[in-house]
């Protein structure tokens, strides 16, 4: 009679595998953006609205301009001016 001894099989642990793979590409793909990727200049992050910045800079105010128009002389102040009291305590320190 003969004694047939065979080793189990090992199971292979698949989840293990899986999570070892996911940590290796999680790790290869940080990688890759942190040093080798392109970094994007300053034109194509900057908005389009820095360009309405640009002309709005280019503009010249001229107060004089301004007062002395016809229709900021129409117009009307509907509040009364401030009138300033006094500030403050009197010194205390003083006698």
């Amino acid at each position: 009679m003969a004694i047939v001894i065979e080793e189990e099989k090992r199971r292979i642990n698949w989840f293990a595998i899986g999570v070892i793979i996911l940590i290796i590409a999680t790790i290869i793909i940080a990688t890759y953006y942190l040093f080798f990727a392109p970094v994007p200049f300053i034109e194509k992050v900057a908005p389009s609205r820095l360009q309405s910045l640009q002309e709005l800079s280019r503009i010249r105010l001229e107060p004089e301009t301004i007062i002395n128009s016809s229709n900021f002389q129409i117009l009307r102040q509907y509040v009364n001016p401030i009138e300033i009291g006094p500030v403050g305590k009197n010194n205390p320190f003083v006698k």
